[in-house]
């Protein structure tokens, strides 16, 4: 069984360069631009994993992740974020949430596709 992957950006080219790296790993990929395309989507199509930038329009990713762990049927599903911004700006908040993980852009392929594969080993979501 493949796992399905929802991969969250507001810049087109991000999403498509990592769906296209995703899908050669063999997951099946999920696409939005904006954090209520992930809340929507997460609903309907309970992904593995989730990876999600953190400056976008209507929904930021903060917020959806407190919507995500707010609702039960989204509560589980383990998230990576993305950002531009230094960690000490953005990740003070989720430096203890659980299931959580970030990345600073430009994204390390080979680094996001080894923490891809550790965190839908260590949270599998039912």
């Amino acid at each position: 069984m493949s796992h399905t992957i929802l991969v969250i950006d507001d810049d087109p080219a991000i999403v498509h360069l990592l769906k296209e790296n995703l899908e050669i790993e063999g997951y099946n990929v999920l696409e939005g631009f904006d954090g209520q395309m992930a809340l929507h989507l997460a609903r309907e199509r309970r992904p593995n994993l989730i990876i999600m930038d953190v400056n976008m329009p209507v929904t930021n990713g903060l917020k959806a992740l407190e919507f995500l762990r707010g609702a039960q049927e989204t509560s589980a599903i383990p998230i990576l974020f993305l950002s531009g911004e230094s960690s000490a700006n953005v990740f003070p908040a989720l430096e203890n949430a659980p299931r959580v993980a970030h990345l600073k852009k430009p994204i390390d392929l080979e680094h996001l596709n080894s923490m891809v594969r550790d965190f839908l080993q260590k949270y599998p979501v039912h």
